[in-house]
């Protein structure tokens, strides 16, 4: 555990662009529970949420030089977190472990206004399931495919053994269709 207080968040960026791993240890036992809870808050997959940390102190780390000055490092270290989750979630195809509300959240926010993003995001979500049922069979399975496995066209092609030319109309149609039920 770092023991060294800094003044403040300027200080401890300053100490951290220089190479100071007390600074980063710092930045880590300071923050991490709170981060933690604000990634259970933009997904509900704990492991996810634990990677997404790890990465964020490793990237620091990484890229500490090119880090400008931070004045409020937990701002700073949510958008960073929220960058990797989002990263994290397009590249593994894990749409449905992201809420779709994406706003970082705020420690202020009262319980009427959780209860109403909550409920706006099943709202949405049962939106989402019933214009997926109005597709067909096979336009499920091509939009199950490219936006929730994140496989491309071509490898959707091959596992359907269809041409690419008729995965692409396919996915067309159904993002038409899902954008008409959706208006």
């Amino acid at each position: 555990m770092a023991d060294k207080n800094y003044q403040n968040d300027a200080a401890c960026w300053k100490q951290l662009r220089e190479g100071n791993t007390s600074a980063l240890e710092y930045l880590y036992d300071t923050y991490i529970d709170r981060l933690f809870h604000a990634a259970l808050k933009m997904t509900d997959n704990r492991e996810l949420a634990k990677d997404a940390l790890q990465e964020i102190f490793i990237e620091i780390w990484h890229y500490r030089a090119s880090i400008g000055n931070v004045n409020h490092s937990y701002s700073y270290l949510l958008k960073v977190l929220k960058s990797i989750i989002l990263k994290k979630v397009k590249r593994k195809g894990f749409t449905n472990e992201l809420y779709i509300n994406e706003q970082a959240p705020d420690e202020t926010q009262n319980i009427e206004e959780l209860i109403m993003s909550s409920e706006r995001l099943t709202e949405q979500k049962s939106r989402l399931n019933m214009a997926l049922a109005q597709l067909t069979a096979r336009q499920k399975q091509v939009v199950r495919l490219r936006f929730f496995e994140g496989l491309t066209y071509e490898q959707i092609a091959v596992k359907l053994s269809m041409n690419y030319q008729s995965v692409n109309n396919l996915a067309f149609r159904a993002m038409l269709n899902l954008r008409k039920q959706l208006r």
